[in-house]
């Protein structure tokens, strides 16, 4: 593991630490593999993951993700952003890195990498996206997906931002033809294929700490250990 990539993770969870000086982290003396979160738009999968952190301690891993990779590239979060859900050709990718003094997706997947599989080192967390399952390497890491019926997607999107159905439903069939491409571009697989996790749930079946208690009895069955649920 690259030193400056346990650097930057240390230095954002130190961060995170003084911003949340209310919340409880599990000890890092007892490291608890991670789990990740790959999830549909508007499937509430980011906040099922805010939600378990702050239920067993462990620490959320989103936007920080993006912030780390700024912190190692020197770049601006919101260009790298930008990158997440845009594409170039691979061949093109590589020799605009070469050419111009730019942060293609090439070298944004690389830097990326090296993240993620810091932060799964290190333990305690829970990854939100950005392909996260197919970089984790500890075969003890627990993978989820989170789905639920587009019509139910596009109403709940629609009303958290007071916008038209119409609308709500372009967006989201936008932002998941990006994220499919994006993984299928990078990783060569296929975001819906179920195989790829260990649970996939259905948020339009179960709440959030439904959702919880039952990720947890998966991440016991898998990993021989389970996390304290605190509140």
């Amino acid at each position: 593991m690259s030193k400056i990539y346990n650097r930057i993770i240390e230095e954002r969870i130190k961060r995170w630490e003084l911003e949340n000086p209310t919340k409880t982290v599990v000890s890092e003396k007892k490291s608890y593999p991670v789990i990740t979160i790959s999830r549909e738009f508007g499937a509430r999968g980011a906040a099922l993951a805010e939600y378990m952190a702050g239920k067993i301690g462990f620490k959320t891993w989103n936007r920080e993700i993006l912030m780390s990779v700024a912190d190692k590239l020197g770049s601006d979060p919101e260009f790298l952003e930008s990158l997440d859900e845009s594409l170039m050709e691979t061949v093109e990718d590589m020799v605009a890195g070469f050419m111009k003094n730019v942060y293609t997706n090439y070298t944004y997947i690389h830097t990326l990498k090296g993240v993620i599989r810091t932060i799964e080192e290190h333990g305690n967390a829970i990854i939100v996206g950005r392909g996260s399952n197919y970089i984790c390497e500890n075969p003890s890491s627990f993978h989820v997906r989170v789905v639920e019926p587009l019509k139910k997607r596009v109403k709940g999107y629609a009303d958290r931002e007071g916008m038209p159905e119409e609308e709500a439903r372009a967006m989201t069939e936008k932002i998941d033809n990006e994220r499919s491409e994006f993984i299928r571009h990078h990783f060569k697989r296929d975001v819906d294929d179920a195989a790829d996790y260990d649970l996939v749930l259905n948020f339009g079946t179960f709440d959030l700490d439904d959702m919880m208690h039952i990720i947890l009895e998966g991440y016991e069955r898998k990993t021989g250990v389970k996390p304290d649920v605190l509140n």
